[in-house]
């Protein structure tokens, strides 16, 4: 390199790259910051960074490209779907992770075959990435692949990731069919994290008959949101004396999403809210 503004900005990457666990709110501030810029230089600093450097350093210089330029529309994506998709050939987990989560904020389809290969890694932070990840790549309609990955995912030992790949197959996807349905329903059980949540509200949207039995049990059972966003979805007449009673309970004063709970009652009824319930 010559002795211009580039040497600066990698000695900056680098010094960052080394406050990861010193220092996190610093190393995530000069992140941010290189997240708003749009030139060359930055994207080539923030590139040879993560090809070339240690594992903290290449995870910083991934952290940038994943969302480098993106209030002016990712001007340099080309350049860097490249790097981000040769660096899911890494062999350590912190850098794989680093690599999907990136592609998963750049949302590019043409991401999925470097992603989707790593749902059964034996990371539970590289599944993890893969399960918030594939939604974003999935296109328009989802790839089967994605689908797949998914539904495998689901049913993962960690509870986590399982909560991701449930929200990702059940709500953030528009895709339907017996296997989508049955890995939902295979988890309504799931006594770990939201995914029984995740999951009712998934087979609520789709109109599943199974949703109806657990989601009156939960209505009876101190619901979180997700139980009454399930119950706005499914729109079943026999669950509105139980939606009814938790709005005189007060449940909306202690719900981080209080209006999920009139529009379940509205969606439930086949007649006007009652007054002063909107």
């Amino acid at each position: 390199m010559t002795g211009d503004g580039n040497d600066d900005l990698d000695g900056l990457l680098r010094r960052a790259a080394g406050l990861a666990d010193s220092d996190a709110e610093a190393r995530w501030k000069v992140v941010a910051e290189l997240h708003r810029r749009t030139d060359r230089a930055a994207f080539a600093s923030a590139a040879r960074l993560a090809g070339t450097g240690t594992t903290a350093e290449r995870v910083l210089g991934l952290d940038v490209l994943g969302q480098l330029g993106y209030p002016a529309d990712r001007p340099l994506l080309e350049e860097t779907l490249p790097v981000l998709t040769a660096a899911c050939a890494d062999d350590r987990p912190e850098v794989l992770a680093a690599a999907v989560t990136a592609l998963g904020h750049v949302g590019d389809h043409r991401a999925v075959p470097a992603i989707v290969p790593h749902a059964g890694h034996v990371s539970d932070e590289v599944r993890h990435a893969v399960a918030v990840a594939l939604p974003a790549v999935a296109g328009d309609p989802p790839d089967a692949r994605v689908v797949a990955a998914l539904i495998l995912l689901s049913a993962d030992a960690d509870p986590e990731v399982r909560d991701w790949a449930t929200f990702g197959l059940g709500s953030q996807l528009d895709v339907d069919g017996e296997q989508v349905r049955d890995a939902l329903a295979a988890r309504l059980a799931d006594e770990d994290g939201d995914a029984a949540g995740e999951a009712l509200v998934g087979l609520a949207r789709r109109g599943d008959p199974r949703t109806l039995a657990p989601l009156l049990a939960w209505l009876d059972d101190d619901p979180g949101t997700l139980v009454v966003e399930a119950a706005a979805a499914l729109g079943s007449s026999e669950a509105l004396p139980a939606l009814r009673r938790l709005k005189d309970s007060g449940w909306q004063q202690h719900a981080p999403l209080p209006d999920v709970l009139d529009a379940a009652i509205q969606a439930c009824s086949a007649d006007p809210p009652r007054a002063g319930e909107r």
